[in-house]
This record gives structure tokens, sequence and C-alpha cells, in this order.
């Protein structure tokens, strides 16, 4: 009799249970009812750094000053820059005078052979006339073949003299494109939301400068999956932060993230923390939302 109790006893709890739990996954499913959910403000937010390292030689924007695009946030100094740019041009200026060097000289052998050419048809003819010696015109042609081979000699020396200043050049184009690197240019129009370094500073490469705002903070919303269908994209929901239910106004779905993942704290007290949820994003309609703040969404069907 008492084994017989026990049993009822434990089909009556488990009639429970199911009942209850019915009762829950009903209240769930019922996409027909208002749906509120804390979301919270995420900032949208860019790190500006150096691709180089360097040192801070201008004033970096405090929090709250507004960047805009294009516009030049800081400078830094590599040592030895302004050296080895100050080097490459003054061995381009050597370069260059050598070349003026060669063609005074090259001038100078093309002349000498206009003298030597006029002496050699001169002395040619006398030669022929018997007047004047046969060795003072060979003397005078061996003078102009040295004058050829001078030119020449000369022209070859400017191929090589081209090829230095080019390898000088393509060095002083590097460093100027390296000091060129150490301008930091806003991409984006914002407002400074963190300054991590100050005029004087030595910073590595990569290291973030300052972090910008670029636009209003956007909500952020754990949806269950048989709640999606209140979140469609372009979708406008009623907002108000969770301390201020008066201050309500409405927000646009954005996108959903086409993954679900658990429930976070942040929501077990609007939901079961064992249900897979999806990230939506809302863009505000109202402004003054900051970064941190959390907001009551309500969603239900039209």
């Amino acid at each position: 009799m008492r084994k017989a109790w026990w049993v009822a006893v434990a089909i009556l709890i488990a009639a429970a249970g199911a009942w209850v739990y019915g009762a829950l996954m009903r209240e769930e499913n019922d996409s027909a009812q208002t749906v509120r959910l804390l979301a919270i403000a995420e900032e949208q937010s860019l790190d500006l750094s150096f691709s180089r390292s360097g040192r801070l030689v201008t004033p970096v924007p405090d929090e709250g000053e507004p960047i805009a695009a294009g516009a030049v946030v800081a400078r830094i100094e590599e040592p030895g820059l302004a050296q080895d740019a100050a080097d490459y041009e003054r061995q381009r200026a050597q370069v260059r005078a050598r070349d003026a060097s060669r063609q005074e000289e090259v001038s100078q052998l093309k002349a000498d052979l206009a003298q030597i050419e006029s002496d050699e048809r001169r002395l040619s003819r006398l030669a022929r006339e018997g007047i004047a010696a046969t060795a003072d015109l060979e003397n005078l042609q061996h003078k102009r073949d040295a004058a050829l081979a001078g030119i020449r000699a000369r022209e070859k020396e400017k191929l090589q003299l081209d090829a230095e200043e080019a390898s000088l050049a393509a060095r002083q184009a590097k460093v100027r494109r390296f000091e060129s690197e150490g301008t930091l240019i806003s991409p984006a129009s914002g407002r400074v939301l963190t300054r991590q370094h100050r005029q004087g500073e030595f910073v590595e490469a990569g290291t973030p400068i300052l972090t910008l705002e670029i636009a209003s903070p956007y909500l952020r919303v754990e949806v269950p999956e048989e709640r999606l269908s209140l979140f469609a994209v372009g979708s406008r929901l009623r907002v108000w932060p969770q301390a201020r239910p008066d201050a309500a106004f409405f927000a646009r779905t954005l996108s959903v993230k086409p993954r679900s993942d658990f429930a976070t704290r942040r929501n077990w007290g609007l939901q079961s923390r064992d249900l897979k949820t999806f990230s939506v994003r809302l863009q505000p309609e109202a402004a003054g939302v900051i970064a941190g703040q959390t907001f009551v969404v309500e969603a239900k069907k039209n």
C-alpha cells in the first residue's frame, strides 16, 4: 500500500512539473504577447595608431574634442630620418656636380677633336703634295683616336652617374615616405573618447594613440529565436533607459547576427539562461545615448 502511495505521489509530481514546463514553453513561444528585453549601448569606435615608432612632437587631442576626416591628429619624429634625408640630398648634389663636370669635359674633348680633325685634313693635303711629313699626320691621327676614346669613356660614365642618382633618389623617397608615415591622419570624423599618449612620449608602431568615436552608440540586444520575428531588419521598436521609463524613444533594427549563442548574464532576469539567442543591433533615433547604458527594448506584434 505504501509503495503504491509513493508511486502516485511521483506521478503527481511529474505531471505538475510537465504542466509547469509546458506553461513556460507556451509563454516563451507565444509571439503575440509583448516582449521586453535588456539592451546595452555599445560604442562605435576607431583606434588610431602609427605604423612606425617614434616620439610624439605635437599635442594629442584631448577627450571630447571633435576631429574632422582628413585632419592631422598627431606627428612623431623618428631619430635619424631627417639626417638620412639630408645626407641623401647631399650625395645627390655631389652626383649632379660630377655630371656637370663630365659634360664640361665632353665639350672640351669635342672641341679638341674638331681642332684635331681640321689639322688632320690640312696635313693630309700637305702630305700628298710632299710638303709635310707623314709622321706628323700619323701623330694627329693618334690624337684623334685618343679624343674619341675619351668621349666614349665620358659617355659611359654618364650611365654610372644616372644609376647612382636613381639609387639615391629611391632611398630618399623611402625616407620621405617614412617621414610621411610619421603624420597621423584621421580617416573619419568623430569625437575623441580616450587619449592614451601625450606629447613627448615615445610610442611603438601599432600602439593606439587615441580612440575615436565615429558615430553615436548602437544598442545590442539578445533575442530568443522564437521572438526573432518581432525584430525584423528595419522595424522600429520602443526603447527607454532602464532607470528612466519616462524617457522612451524609438530605435530601428539594423542587423541580426547570423549565429545564435547562449544568453548572457545581463538577460537572465528577463529570460531563461539556457536559451540560445541571436544578437540584434539597433540604431537609436534619439541623441544622448552614452556607451555602457542599459536600456529596455519593447517589441510586440502590430
